[in-house]
């Protein structure tokens, strides 16, 4: 009689420590899965906020020539993928979003469509960073909302009036909505 009271008090014990588990273990999924809506949404109003604005004609150029300088307004007479990113931008961020442009344009390297921002970047990648020179902005920035400083690398089109057409902001959770933006956009810089 002893024994069964024993094990019947030890199975009592571990259905209860499993339902507990099993209750904190959808609770944390649930926390996870509200994170994960807040980045989406954070995200989604960082694109909104930006698109349709206008970029500050600067003068610019590229790597460590300032001689043979342009204006911002004449790197957009043609549709083109400029990628931004600061030094505060987190490295594993970059080096996913280049290899994921790498995938998609086998060409980055020499595809004049495809330009690499940073305004504070260490000067000894100015002229080789992931195999492209960065465009330097005389006024250090774009004139964008999203550019506060912490922001995550984005990638932007702009039209002929330098309004932004297209906004995407890297989610280092979702690199995979990053591909198909990229695929997305590949067909457009054909």
């Amino acid at each position: 009689m002893n024994i069964t009271k024993t094990v019947s008090l030890c199975l009592s014990f571990l259905i209860t420590i499993s339902v507990c588990s099993c209750n904190s273990g959808r609770k944390k999924q649930t926390e996870n899965e509200n994170i994960e809506i807040f980045i989406h949404n954070t995200i989604t109003e960082m694109e909104n906020e930006n698109m349709g604005k206008q970029i500050v004609n600067t003068k610019v150029y590229f790597g460590t020539d300032s001689i043979n300088q342009t204006t911002l307004h004449e790197l957009t007479n043609i549709p083109r993928l400029f990628f931004y990113f600061s030094n505060n931008t987190c490295p594993p961020c970059i080096d996913q979003s280049v290899e994921i442009i790498k995938e998609i344009f086998n060409d980055y390297e020499s595809n004049e469509k495809i330009i690499f921002i940073s305004p504070d970047y260490p000067l000894r990648y100015s002229n080789n960073c992931y195999g492209k020179k960065l465009l330097k902005l005389k006024n250090e920035n774009l004139g964008l909302p999203i550019e506060d400083g912490f922001q995550p690398p984005f990638f932007i089109i702009t039209n002929m009036d330098m309004k932004v057409e297209s906004i995407h902001v890297v989610n280092k959770m979702d690199f995979e909505r990053t591909r198909e933006y990229l695929v997305r956009i590949s067909e457009i810089l054909i």
